[in-house]
């Protein structure tokens, strides 16, 4: 009754789908919290699969299977003479 009424847009949340617009949490949206309130749908759950990611990365770190030569820049030669006779 009131979007029917106003002149302007009217944004909702958690007000039905009767508004012009909706607002939604990012993290209700992504499911990065164990919380999901009535007015919001979870889209996805990015908490599992962050945490499964970050406890891969941890572990890989922790057992010297990351970082590699393949992800990291090796200083140039001449650089390294150059910081070598800077520090000296």
């Amino acid at each position: 009754m009131i979007t029917q009424n106003l002149s302007i847009p009217t944004i909702g949340i958690g007000a039905g789908p009767d508004c012009d617009g909706q607002v939604l949490v990012i993290n209700n949206l992504l499911g990065l919290t164990d919380f999901n309130p009535k007015l919001a749908k979870q889209y996805v759950n990015l908490k599992d699969i962050m945490s499964q990611a970050i406890s891969a990365y941890r572990d890989e770190v922790k057992g010297g299977q990351f970082p590699t030569k393949e992800n990291s820049f090796i200083i140039d030669t001449a650089v390294l003479e150059q910081v070598k006779a800077k520090i000296q």
